[in-house]
């Protein structure tokens, strides 16, 4: 295959979003309990819009596809808005049970490869990532026309915790690939976007019948619940046989298992908005409602509309949906987001925050580093603290009274907080 030399050259392709369950959300608790991992607003846009956005600015794609198994109305709503908006057809596979990131794709993979595209992009849902996808495809036309991994050079000390890859300097060539390595293997490490070409999904059928078992101990302790996992079987024994490449992106990339890594994952998005997208931060004298190009939905998946038009004392980058009640004493930023439904009192202070849908935050309350959730109640003259390594996180429901100190907690949905706590889990 030639490389494409014009955007309408790349090849047809369609974008698997890998979504998980219900019971692979547990360290995003409380925050899961009450919405999908997936639909959680990062940036003040759900998780997966931000992959469906990207996957949209690809030319030739057919279809986006979520793959999981959550009950699949928990996504019709969005899906059903979000395709009419983006303008391509989009559409939910539930897996019964937990089949591991290959396992699904194997399963599913004649709706996948129906109409016959070439390239397949594969995404992880839980990360957040400037998605540079029109490259990451070019280069796999070019180099690849296998299987390309996307890679991110980051500290050694960090490379530990993620899948690290050693390719080659001049091919581009995976050579190597060890899953969460005890010790440092590579500073390069797998980003959890894919471009797979249908012959990999061929492969992982192989597989799956036992024709190919290349990873025989992981294999076949896994193959009585049919789990078949993208990176031990299928990346690992085909490192080094020059059917996998790497694609090295400069952009940011976060991942999100727990809440903390949400608020840092939302300022990455903040921070390139302000670079890249500057009309959707808020501004003192922004015009909410002229600067949306999409809506926010609410838990109910219904689009939240409102318009609000003050002076706003603002810090930083900020995002506040245009149905939100600002007071104008109120002090917002760095690096937070206001959910539609939220009211602000006179003379509060906010920080590193994700604020969710319909809070109210009582006057001169105080609000740093941490998630307050749906419907919650911040009393006045109440400080909310957390640090970025111990944010404090309330699920849905909760109320403080006035002028206690909350610090480096977790709080359980629905419960009401009459005193000061510090380094609690609420129960």
């Amino acid at each position: 295959m030639t490389e494409p030399q014009t955007l309408s050259d790349l090849p047809k392709t369609k974008a698997v979003i890998l979504v998980g369950g219900a019971s692979k959300g547990t360290r995003f608790r409380p925050l899961s309990l009450d919405l999908p991992k997936p639909l959680f607003p990062l940036g003040g846009k759900p998780m997966i819009e931000h992959h469906i956005e990207a996957c949209a600015r690809v030319p030739g794609l057919m279809e986006v596809i979520l793959l999981g198994f959550y009950e699949e109305s928990l996504f019709t709503s969005f899906l059903e808005s979000t395709s009419e908006r983006f303008g391509i057809p989009m559409r939910y596979l539930r897996e019964a049970k937990s089949l591991g990131t290959a396992g699904g794709l194997s399963r599913y993979s004649n709706a996948i490869l129906s109409g016959n595209p070439k390239a397949v992009f594969v995404l992880h849902c839980d990360v957040g990532c400037s998605f540079p996808l029109i490259n990451l495809l070019r280069f796999h036309t070019q180099k690849s026309q296998e299987f390309t991994i996307l890679g991110k050079v980051v500290e050694p000390e960090e490379a530990r915790k993620y899948g690290c890859m050693v390719k080659d300097p001049n091919t581009f060539e995976l050579l190597h690939y060890a899953e969460k390595p005890s010790s440092v293997v590579s500073e390069l490490i797998n980003c959890g976007v894919y471009v797979i070409s249908p012959w990999i999904l061929d492969y992982i059928g192989q597989i799956r019948s036992g024709s190919q078992s290349p990873n025989r101990l992981s294999f076949y302790m896994d193959k009585e619940n049919d789990i078949i996992r993208l990176e031990q079987e299928v990346i690992m024994p085909l490192a080094g046989k020059g059917k996998i490449f790497v694609f090295e992106m400069e952009g940011f990339w976060a991942q999100v298992k727990e809440p903390k890594a949400a608020l840092r994952c939302s300022e990455l998005y903040l921070a390139y908005y302000k670079e890249h997208k500057p009309e959707l931060l808020t501004t003192p004298t922004t015009s909410l409602r002229a600067r949306m190009d999409g809506l926010l939905f609410t838990r109910s998946q219904k689009p939240a509309v409102g318009l609000q038009e003050t002076r706003l004392n603002i810090v930083g980058a900020v995002y506040i949906h245009p149905s939100a009640k600002v007071e104008s004493s109120a002090k917002i930023g760095p690096n937070v987001t206001i959910a539609a439904g939220v009211e602000i009192s006179a003379g509060a202070r906010l920080m590193n925050c994700i604020i969710l849908e319909d809070v109210s935050v009582k006057e001169h309350a105080f609000i740093s580093h941490s998630i307050i959730g749906w419907g919650s109640v911040v009393g006045a003259w109440t400080r909310v603290q957390g640090t970025p390594d111990n944010p404090t996180i309330f699920g849905a429901g909760v109320a403080t009274e006035a002028e206690i100190i909350v610090r480096n907690c977790t709080v359980l949905p629905h419960k009401a907080l009459n005193e000061s706590c510090h380094q609690q889990i609420i129960l």
